[in-house]
């Protein structure tokens, strides 16, 4: 059985651009952008960010409080407020297909940007947004993985190191050493 592609880090600001351009009076596209907020700001995995529950939002505090699926961890996420105004406070869930009657599936939110980076040549899927975002947290901390760890709710260093790839990146770098 073959090995399943690992999504790949994306650009955020084609991302963001692509968003700032969405009509998002049209509910597809309002949820899609609701969706890419959400994970541009919290950093939060697929799963939990398409669980989220209105009743989880605190408006005063403009957080919200999130189980971890995977790791079954509470965390409290901030909330920006532009993205607080759009979410519908009647909803059982933030990001809801009235259509359905269903929560916006995963599949969903993956067909639309592999459509934005189809040019691209990388694997794109949901996560490839928390895997940028833990980037940035890494590379604006002056490359600290504590707060790459922190950031991704990570339990240990090994697991956060791993997970952006910064072991092949500092094993291809030591070839340097030869030169």
């Amino acid at each position: 059985m073959p090995t399943p592609k690992k999504s790949e880090r994306i650009d955020l600001d084609i991302l963001r651009n692509h968003l700032d351009n969405l009509d998002i009076r049209n509910a597809d596209n309002l949820n899609f952008w609701l969706y890419c907020k959400i994970a541009m700001r919290t950093g939060l995995r697929s799963v939990d960010i398409l669980k989220l529950r209105v009743k989880d939002i605190k408006v005063e505090k403009n957080t919200a409080t999130v189980i971890e699926q995977k790791t079954k961890k509470k965390i409290i996420v901030p909330i920006d407020r532009t993205i607080m105004a759009q979410i519908d406070m009647d909803q059982d869930y933030v990001i809801w297909n009235n259509k359905y009657s269903t929560p916006v599936s995963l599949m969903t939110v993956n067909r639309r940007l592999k459509k934005i980076f189809k040019d691209e040549e990388t694997n794109v899927s949901s996560h490839s947004i928390r895997k940028s975002c833990a980037q940035i947290v890494y590379e604006k901390s002056g490359k600290d993985i504590i707060e790459a760890m922190l950031f991704l709710n990570h339990s240990n260093t090994n697991t956060t190191i791993s997970y952006m790839g910064l072991n092949e990146e500092k094993r291809f770098a030591t070839y340097s050493y030869l030169d």
